[in-house]
């Protein structure tokens, strides 16, 4: 156990060194969005990971968590430590109210109907002038306190505030993933009518681990609001947004707590490096880069990335740190017994 933690100790200190080793503005930029993205991905896996219920709509709570801190600084001022949480309000509400009819559907139909709330939200947003419109809102103001404010100059303190909000949402993941709430999201996820039968109330748990993945990706919509400084609907609520959070999970193991920052990590480099080194074509080499690798990756892993690392961990395990067994007097005497068979 002691080894455990230490382990994680120096997983963490690694992350917070980071940034201090890689200091270029690209390097910088790709940390942050692969903590953010592991944010949402963590969340999403409760839903979809454990619960089983595959939602494409996530983009829905990534963009009240966008809006709410940016509006109530635009109108009203509100620091943002503050207005992130009435984002996660915001978003257990709404993810409550619109999970009372939606989790009663099962398979595509819940998919496609989160598809078309998300759309729906999109039109809001372009069509509510209050909140920018199609124009979005420029929230930027130099003269305020950069920490209370969340405003820094530097992308290396977004990276660390963004680190310290995965770090808790490891915790709490960990927690649920071994608790009997977990249990009883995977029992779901393996037969709903089972579930019921055990005395398992779907329902209620299914709304639970929808509401609690609108807390995380809410919470990744408003630290990625602060980085930007900007927000239009375009950035906020469309299919891509969803799509990353689902792929995101995907690609890293689906229903793992650590296979969402694996999956964060390899989408995000694939992602920003087709784009730079393929982008300037014009031709969109880039998107059919990404698509492919990210097909390849599906394919070829389909349970994703994180049983592939476990199995190489245990391997090198075995391979540098297996001790032989000491040799007991009865493994002599059974040892003895063998040859004195064979010969």
């Amino acid at each position: 156990m002691m080894k455990k933690y230490l382990s994680k100790l120096i997983l963490l200190l690694i992350a917070v060194m980071l940034p201090l080793v890689l200091t270029s503005t690209l390097e910088q930029h790709i940390l942050f969005l692969i903590v953010i993205w592991s944010i949402a991905g963590i969340g999403w896996n409760f839903i979809g990971g454990y619960a089983g219920q595959v939602s494409i709509g996530h983009a829905l709570f990534f963009a009240i968590g966008i809006y709410t801190p940016s509006a109530l600084f635009h109108l009203f001022h509100v620091v943002p430590w503050v207005s992130m949480v009435i984002g996660v309000i915001l978003s257990v509400i709404c993810a409550n109210l619109i999970g009372i009819p939606l989790l009663r559907l099962r398979g595509p139909q819940f998919s496609i109907a989160t598809m078309a709330v998300v759309e729906c939200m999109r039109t809001i947003l372009i069509n509510t002038k209050v909140l920018g419109g199609s124009a979005g809102i420029d929230f930027l103001n130099k003269k305020v306190n950069p920490y209370l404010y969340m405003q820094f100059t530097n992308k290396r303190e977004y990276y660390w505030v963004a680190l310290a909000f995965l770090v808790a949402a490891i915790a709490i993941a960990s927690h649920v993933d071994k608790s009997k709430f977990g249990y009883n999201l995977r029992c779901i996820a393996g037969n709903e009518m089972a579930a019921e039968s055990v005395g398992i109330n779907t329902s209620k748990y299914k709304s639970l681990a929808f509401m609690l993945s609108a807390v995380f990706v809410s919470v990744a919509g408003s630290l990625y609001a602060q980085y930007l400084l900007y927000i239009d609907p375009y950035i906020s609520s469309t299919m891509s947004v969803s799509l990353m959070i689902v792929l995101v999970v995907v690609m890293g193991g689906v229903g793992t707590v650590y296979g969402s920052i694996i999956g964060a990590t390899v989408l995000v480099m694939i992602s920003q490096y087709t784009r730079i080194y393929f982008g300037g074509t014009g031709t969109g080499i880039d998107l059919i880069l990404y698509g492919g690798l990210v097909i390849i990756v599906v394919l070829f892993l389909p349970h994703g990335v994180m049983p592939l690392l476990e199995r190489c961990v245990k391997w090198i395990a075995a391979l540098f740190f297996k001790k032989k067994a000491p040799v007991t007097e009865e493994a002599e005497v059974s040892e003895a017994e063998k040859k004195g068979a064979v010969n």
